[in-house]
């Protein structure tokens, strides 16, 4: 099956910015929910801590996935356009030798 590469980006950049929203959120629940530990099971807070912590552990992992893969698809134009702000001197004029030239993203090819 082929997908866009656009339709691809979009999927990756929807799970990650949901990653971020539950992982902070959680983060925010975890900040102000002090379990005070097991305490031999007499603490009923504890396992609702620790499904706190499990939630927010995995989709902290969701959205760093999510972030290895943006960058994964999106190296080329990031090596291109370090290049481009690392020689502020070049020319836009495609015949010199020093000509670097515009960093563009393809999308309209498809990933097998």
């Amino acid at each position: 099956m082929k997908i866009k590469k656009t339709t691809l980006n979009y999927i990756i950049d929807i799970l990650t910015g949901l990653g971020f929203l539950v992982s902070c959120i959680t983060g925010i629940i975890l900040l102000f929910n002090e379990s005070g530990g097991y305490q031999g099971g007499r603490n009923p807070l504890y396992y609702i801590h620790e499904m706190w912590v499990n939630i927010h552990i995995w989709s902290s992992l969701v959205m760093s996935a999510g972030v290895a893969a943006h960058l994964i698809l999106h190296w080329n134009w990031m090596v291109c356009m370090t290049k481009k702000l690392l020689s502020p001197g070049k020319t836009k004029d495609a015949n010199r030798p020093d000509f670097i030239p515009v960093c563009e993203m393809n999308t309209d090819s498809n990933y097998d």
